[in-house]
């Protein structure tokens, strides 16, 4: 129990008395020491404090072999601890030695046993594991609670299966067991609470994040104790939030849009903690304000913080001016005398403030990169590119946010000039243009009516390996079908074959948003029977037309003097559930279709040559788009 421990000590004893001699003592009274099972405890404990895994399991392995003592279940938990303290951490070996304690030798761990393994685990890394071990033990609870062989989940048992989860950024899963922890009547303690805490503010749980700050409130703390003593060097117990737990609090508060309750956390840890909010949770707050817009609020925060004497960093002033950019994403109206937005304004001149005086705080790229989104937001482009020359005379580099962001003022206002030139820039500094950059210029090329540049851009990345989504996907689609120009026809399904082909990874495979594009594409340019032919695939995929995409089809086979397939068409409506009665337009449709087909005395039923005129070949996957091999 040294610190640190004593180890080859504690081994040089055991050696000595196992091997004492009658020659080194009184003849008449001489007796040699024999080790027993607890003397292996006492030395395997010390191998666990030390974090000795392989000196442990050598310990281990040596007890029945050299000396006929069969290991108990304290000298397997010990040894199961030592992986847990090995550096590096040794899961697999002490998952092996759970498994032979219980399984072969049948042995009853108790849950300090199974803790350790799931520790080891934890440290490790290796939450799928950690989590195995625990179903392990809510099963044996649940199913066969007299199954004295695996023990009942305890709170330390949640809490470390919480630790996995986190280094392995399973929150979701952090979150479902804190549930199930609850159901049980197992309280959470402060360690766990925190773990939740980190959970929410990963994903923007606000109002969960608030209501396990509030139950930390009422943790009772209980110190770690060792045969009743409380054990000297342990990990204080949190009797309540702390300054960490407020700060990680108001992030999750950012991030879920209750920038207001972010705000109000932060007079609250002084109230709580007697501490301050630091510049770690003021630029919290501040980020809260970024992403709902809120520049104004961002400045008094920030002005509050110069009166708290609490000195902003590089973050805080990003943040500030991203709220600014934020705001003329949201389109703030209100404008100065020369009918810039505000919020640009003011975010320029904080720019300009920290370059005259870079004691308060030195504007690095991400400050720079705000500033350039500030710009693009507010569709100025001039004003982003005169901010990237800034960044050049300041001798900053650039990077890919950096350009992305340009290319993004371009994209705002479609100008295909400007977007060109951001290319030529990236490759003049040697960055290569990722999804995000090309996905921007793609979109830039939409809003310029340049369809054809925007099915070279495509080719580009696809040729370059890039992995456009299906968003940028469907963004070309949209440029080729603006227009709606039926000659445009062949250009769209060789954009579907792409997204269809092998060239395209899952992310970018056609969704319910593509099929809507080509459905009312080929409605609006009177090709009924292709449209139609979508509705089939579309169904094929799993999504279920809208009907409105029936209504377009119908009604350009109403245009086209084809009311049999029109019919047909709604009587396939009727199989998916839709009233075609309650939708006006299909409703017109239908009277004028069994009118006309009255007065020819022709049936609903059609014949071959009235099926659909669209060869499915056309929707095959391909490599090639456009007539040009990819």
């Amino acid at each position: 129990r040294a610190r640190p421990t004593r180890l080859e000590e504690a081994f040089d004893i055991f050696e000595n008395a196992a091997h004492a001699t009658t020659t080194e003592m009184d003849s008449s009274t001489a007796t040699i020491l024999k080790p027993n099972v607890f003397t292996f405890g006492a030395l395997m404990n010390a191998c666990s404090r030390a974090g000795e895994a392989k000196k442990a399991v050598d310990l281990l392995r040596s007890m029945e072999k050299d000396h006929g003592i069969a290991p108990n279940a304290v000298v397997y938990s010990s040894a199961i601890s030592a992986c847990a303290r090995s550096v590096p951490p040794k899961p697999d070996v002490a998952l092996q030695l759970l498994k032979e304690a219980v399984e072969e030798r049948q042995l009853a761990m108790n849950v300090v046993g199974f803790n350790a393994a799931i520790s080891a685990c934890a440290q490790a890394s290796d939450w799928e594991n950690a989590i195995s071990i625990l179903s392990r033990m809510e099963e044996a609870a649940r199913n066969n609670p007299s199954d004295y062989l695996v023990p009942k989940p305890d709170v330390v048992t949640y809490g470390t299966v919480f630790a996995a989860c986190e280094r392995g950024g399973q929150w979701k899963t952090v979150l479902k067991y804190a549930e199930s922890m609850q159901e049980q009547g197992l309280p959470l303690d402060g360690l766990s609470i925190m773990s939740c805490l980190h959970a929410c503010a990963e994903l923007g749980l606000a109002h969960h994040a608030l209501r396990y700050l509030n139950t930390m409130k009422s943790v009772n703390p209980t110190a770690p104790q060792t045969a009743k003593l409380e054990r000297f060097g342990a990990r204080k117990p949190l009797s309540g939030p702390d300054a960490v737990a407020y700060h990680v609090a108001i992030s999750a508060c950012a991030r879920g849009g209750a920038w207001k309750e972010g705000i109000r956390l932060l007079d609250e840890c002084r109230e709580v903690t007697g501490t301050p909010a630091n510049v770690v949770a003021y630029t919290a707050a501040i980020t809260g304000c970024e992403y709902a817009g809120e520049w104004k609020q961002a400045f008094l925060l920030l002005e509050r913080m110069r009166k708290e004497g609490i000195h902003p960093n590089e973050m805080t002033m990003g943040a500030v001016i991203g709220a600014c950019a934020t705001a003329c994403a949201q389109e703030d109206r209100e404008t100065d005398d020369t009918g810039m937005p505000k919020a640009q304004m003011k975010a320029l001149q904080l720019l300009n403030v920290l370059k005259k005086d870079p004691t308060v705080v030195n504007p690095n790229i991400q400050i720079y990169n705000a500033a350039i989104r500030v710009c693009a937001e507010a569709k100025d482009v001039p004003g982003a590119f005169r901010v990237l020359e800034e960044i050049k005379d300041a001798g900053i580099e650039r990077t890919e946010i950096t350009y992305g962001s340009l290319m993004t003022a371009c994209e705002r206002v479609g100008c295909i000039e400007s977007a060109s030139k951001v290319f030529r820039m990236m490759k003049e500094d040697g960055i290569e243009p990722n999804e995000i950059i090309y996905g921007a210029a793609i979109s830039c090329c939409r809003k310029a009516r340049e369809p054809e540049r925007a099915v070279l851009l495509l080719k580009k990345m696809v040729k370059e390996e890039l992995s456009p989504n299906a968003a940028c996907l469907n963004t070309v689609l949209i440029a080729q079908t603006d227009a709606r120009r039926r000659s445009d026809s062949e250009r769209v399904l060789q954009v579907f074959k792409l997204m269809k082909s092998r060239l395209i990874k899952e992310n970018g495979r056609p969704n319910r948003q593509t099929y809507n594009i080509l459905i009312n594409f080929f409605a609006a340019t009177l090709q009924p029977a292709t449209a139609e032919a979508f509705l089939d695939k579309m169904r094929e995929e799993g999504f279920k037309p809208d009907v409105d995409l029936f209504t377009a089809t119908v009604s350009a086979y109403e245009r086209k003097q084809q009311p049999l397939k029109a019919l047909k068409l709604m009587q396939r409506m009727q199989d998916d559930g839709y009233d075609f009665y309650s939708v006006k337009v299909l409703n017109e449709a239908f009277k004028k279709a069994v009118k006309l087909v009255n007065a020819v005395g022709q049936s609903f039923a059609t014949s071959q040559d009235q099926e659909k005129e669209i060869s499915l070949e056309l929707m095959d996957s391909d490599d090639s788009i456009g007539g040009v091999s990819l």
